[in-house]
């Protein structure tokens, strides 16, 4: 495959998850908000905005923080993510189904609206819902081939690295109080909540939560199953014979969540998300210098924002 379409497909699957991730941690963090039973100060905010990948300082209040995270332009954003997919998915058209094509075609022009200022919830979930559309057609009506593998890889790392920042973050944040309500909203930061309750009897706990989030080999929301489809992917791309870089480095991941401890990440998440992010910015290297375009692949690793996206030629 052309190293300028594997880019673009890799980055269709990697900006449609960071739009629902973002989508989904903004909507339980502002009903987080409302439930609380004391007014949210603004540190509240600044450790959301940091938590989805902006500068904390950018914005102290819901509004500012609503804001930034659907339309803002300087960092991830709900609309710059889908904006992004779409321009990716115009440069493979030809290789992606039409109603796939066209649905991430009107999320996007639906997403340049401002209906979000009249009601976030619909708007929100109107994003989370069409990008599970898009991931039904890809998987139903998408031929599994390469094509097909390169979207599951961007998605995949993206997934494992977002999940990663968010329990590492929580744990960092939460470790003097275990609010079991703070840690139901980091379930449902990623659509666990009920899959959580279905396995465990017992309350929601810190480090269940870190056990079912980050290792957990069934849930498809997991970093370590999402490592894990990410290494399927290349293993594919690779045509089973070949042991890449990106392969090596994809397999280092998943043994790395494989082989942690959820009550040593519990006491040392920064050091945790650390040499995660270490080995993702080794497989955004490899991954360029074996598969894409490298002048077309921002230097960014996979979780944080920003990046230039290949152009139609």
């Amino acid at each position: 495959m052309l190293s300028r379409a594997a880019t673009s497909l890799a980055l269709l699957g990697r900006h449609l998850e960071r739009a629902d991730n973002l989508a989904r941690i903004l909507g339980v963090h502002v009903a987080l908000a409302l439930d609380r039973s004391d007014e949210p100060g603004p540190t509240f905010w600044i450790r959301f905005m940091e938590l989805a990948g902006w500068p904390g300082g950018m914005a102290d209040s819901r509004d500012q923080a609503v804001s930034t995270i659907v339309t803002g332009s300087g960092g991830p954003s709900v609309r710059a993510s889908v904006a992004a997919a779409r321009s990716a998915a115009q440069v493979v058209r030809p290789s992606l189904p039409t109603e796939l094509y066209e649905q991430v075609n009107a999320l996007h022009w639906r997403v340049q609206r401002d209906a979000w200022q009249r009601d976030l919830y619909p708007s929100m979930t109107d994003v989370q819902l069409t990008i599970r559309l898009v991931d039904g057609l890809l998987e139903d009506t998408m031929t599994h081939d390469e094509a097909r593998e390169f979207v599951r890889l961007g998605k995949f790392v993206e997934r494992a690295a977002n999940v990663t920042t968010l329990v590492t973050h929580k744990s960092a944040e939460l470790a003097e109080a275990e609010d079991p309500i703070e840690w139901t909203a980091v379930l449902r930061c990623c659509f666990a909540f009920e899959s959580y309750q279905s396995r465990y009897s017992a309350p929601v706990t810190p480090e269940r939560v870190i056990e079912f989030l980050l290792l957990d080999t069934r849930l498809p929301r997991s970093a370590r199953f999402a490592a894990g489809v990410a290494l399927s992917a290349v293993t594919k791309i690779d045509a089973g014979g070949r042991r890449s870089r990106p392969r090596r480095l994809l397999a280092r991941l998943e043994s790395k969540f494989e082989l942690a401890d959820p009550a040593w990440v519990a006491l040392n998440p920064r050091q945790f998300e650390a040499e995660v992010r270490a080995l993702l910015r080794l497989l955004e290297v490899a991954l360029r210098d074996t598969y894409f375009h490298p002048s077309k692949v921002s230097g960014t690793i996979f979780g944080e924002g920003g990046g230039t996206m290949p152009q139609q030629q």
